[in-house]
């Protein structure tokens, strides 16, 4: 029999275990818990997961969703600079036909391409439920890594089945691939029956991405929908990424973070590889930086270095993309009240929407614009002025291999403010133009001689018909040549150039010794003189064309400005304002056929006295504000004067 001492024990041994299941209870963590967050670290650590009492953990290294199969966690995972592991997936040849040729384009890399480690973990329950997947990225040691400085990292984390799987993946030729070859037997159209060439939703995957920011502070962490970006471009590599916020992934419907320093949240975000442009990845964001003014939409631009299932996947430029959301934002309206048309097809189906479209189209198609009544009634139906910035953009970049037609965009208000509560200058329910992918045939050298122009006036009966305006070719003409002697000016340009040479040139060696092998690295110096070729010889043959196609009387001749005081007011000719050098002075060319317009407002602690215009006949000074000139085949020379 117990003694009552032994009881005693026993009972309080009992009693100290309840408590101590309870004490433990009440501090075990209620959800999955890592001892690290995603980040950039310069030593290795050892990574410690906790899960609720009575849970197993579970953990992959490589991507993939953790199951009863995974890595059953049981001590700390150390986590160190994955870069030294095997390559995987960046040695992979079923990622794009170059690799069935006999001299591929693409080459393997031949050593360890930089790594992070990704741990996925999940932990299941005593009824056997998997919990939520928990994603994180850790970099180890990247402080004097090469390509990096100054650029933002993401990471993307899907099964890898999502990309590569050869039933499903959405990054490879894959089974579409393989039962074409077997029906047709030969590469004929084959980017059209590879698993990398479908759209829609049903090639959307699930996906964790994790961004950091150039102080490598986490910016953002979400899961999300990524899909297969682009058009001919899907079979190269690396390949263009649309990322889409929604509800089927998380709580968040839109990437809660200021991604292009506009206080913009979007839905959609496209992670661009540079399509056609896959070299140097410049032309798209050089052409929106430079025409940022213009009466066009145009996108904003960040660098990214991208790291996919842990493997380093190259550098990007994250952009905005075009759809109701980006318009209701930039433009002040409601973005249900919106039509947007891209590539001749709506992005909402609507027959009302059509119908609307279908009336512009027949009206700018069909009237006759040699009528200024008429031409002036084209006002009220598109923003000309919107289209005219646009065209002649395109234009002079020398955009005509998949432009005018495809890659063209615009879009309007459904309903205009006179039917709405409140109105802004936008619900007018004019159409406007938005520039996007001018990467394939524009800024390259071998167009600078192209009559794009006259190539336009074929392509689109729009384009023609308007033409046929005298007031259209006076304000085409006018605003090409504003594009010729500022906007697309060396003078302008080359510090756009010498900042992104100056950003890109080493993460680029970097990402073309990933895909294109050490041997390639002069590909990127002889696109980026391509570029300063085409701006340094396109001003004269665009001129010519003007000249030609409009049937121009008048000669080029040349027009000076001068400022007093480059502080002292904002000058104003046509569309532009003139960038004066050091000493207050800009040149530029235009044809005598058109006048030209000036206008000045003054600063504040300044006043306007008047303007010096100088001709071969002799100097007059003048005092309006506003003034249109004639323009002299011996040229013009305007000076603007100023006082304290």
């Amino acid at each position: 029999m117990m003694s009552r001492k032994s009881a005693l024990l026993c009972l309080l041994l009992i009693c100290g275990g309840i408590c101590l299941l309870l004490l433990c209870d009440k501090y075990s963590p209620t959800d999955l818990c890592f001892s690290r967050e995603s980040g950039f670290y310069e030593e290795p650590f050892e990574l410690q997961l906790t899960a609720p009492l009575g849970a197993k953990i579970y953990y992959t290294l490589d991507g993939s969703v953790p199951d009863e199969n995974a890595f059953l966690y049981t001590t700390p995972i150390l986590i160190n600079d994955a870069t030294s592991q095997p390559n995987v997936h960046s040695m992979r040849t079923d990622t794009s036909p170059e690799f069935m040729l006999e001299k591929p384009k693409y080459k393997l890399p031949d050593y360890p391409v930089d790594k992070c480690t990704v741990v996925r973990a999940s932990y299941r329950d005593a009824d056997g439920n998997f919990s939520k997947v928990k994603t994180e990225s850790y970099f180890v040691g990247y402080g004097a890594k090469a390509g990096y400085r100054d650029i933002n990292v993401i990471s993307i984390v899907t099964d890898p089945e999502n990309l590569f799987g050869h039933d499903k993946g959405i990054y490879v030729l894959g089974r579409k691939y393989g039962d074409y070859l077997e029906n047709v037997g030969n590469l004929e159209n084959l980017e059209e029956d590879a698993n990398a060439y479908q759209h829609g939703k049903e090639w959307e995957r699930p996906a964790d991405i994790q961004i950091f920011d150039t102080e490598r502070e986490v910016f953002l962490k979400q899961s999300c929908g990524i899909r297969i970006q682009g058009g001919g471009s899907r079979i190269q590599l690396p390949k263009s990424l649309n990322l889409y916020a929604r509800e089927d992934y998380s709580s968040a419907t839109r990437f809660y973070a200021d991604l292009f320093g506009t206080d913009y949240m979007a839905d959609t975000i496209t992670l661009s590889a540079g399509g056609q442009d896959a070299i140097a990845k410049f032309r798209d964001m050089f052409v929106s930086t430079l025409t940022r003014d213009r009466a066009f939409s145009t996108m904003n631009y960040e660098p990214y270095a991208m790291f996919l299932d842990g493997e380093y996947w190259g550098i990007y430029w994250l952009t905005e993309r075009y759809n109701d959301t980006y318009l209701g934002y930039y433009y002040g309206i409601d973005a249900d009240n919106i039509i947007m048309m891209k590539n001749s097809a709506l992005i909402r189906e609507s027959e009302e929407d059509w119908s609307t479209y279908n009336v512009m189209l027949y009206y700018l198609q069909e009237t006759d614009f040699t009528r200024e009544e008429n031409y002036e009634s084209a006002g009220y139906i598109i923003d000309l002025q919107s289209y005219i910035d646009y065209y002649a953009t395109e234009i002079y970049i020398g955009s005509w291999a998949d432009w005018p037609g495809t890659n063209e965009a615009f879009w309007r208000v459904r309903e205009i403010a006179s039917n709405r509560e409140r109105g802004g200058i936008y619900e007018d329910g004019r159409w406007r133009w938005m520039l996007f992918d001018v990467n394939t045939s524009a800024l390259r050298e071998n167009v600078v001689e192209k009559d794009v122009l006259g190539y336009a006036m074929e392509r689109s009966p729009i384009f023609l018909n308007l033409s046929r305006s005298d007031a259209f070719k006076k304000q085409f003409t006018l605003t090409l040549m504003d594009l010729a002697n500022e906007t697309f000016s060396m003078r302008n340009a080359e510090p756009v150039i010498e900042d992104w040479l100056a950003l890109m040139t080493e993460p680029m060696e970097v990402h073309l010794r990933r895909f294109y092998g050490e041997e390639n690295l002069y590909l990127f110096d002889e696109e980026v003189a391509d570029i300063r070729a085409f701006l340094e010889q396109r001003k004269p043959y665009a001129a010519q064309y003007l000249k030609k196609d409009f049937e121009l009387e008048g000669v080029l001749s040349p027009v000076a400005l001068e400022t007093t005081d480059v502080s002292a007011g904002c000058i104003t000719l046509n569309t532009i304002t003139p960038t004066f050098d050091e000493q207050g002075k800009w040149e530029g060319e235009y044809f005598t056929d058109y006048p030209i317009t000036l206008s000045v407002t003054a600063s504040d602690g300044h006043r306007f006295a008047g303007w010096e215009i100088v001709t071969a006949q002799g100097k007059e000074n003048v005092a309006e504000t506003t003034l249109e000139l004639e323009i002299p085949e011996t040229g013009l020379r305007v000076k603007a004067v100023f006082e304290e």
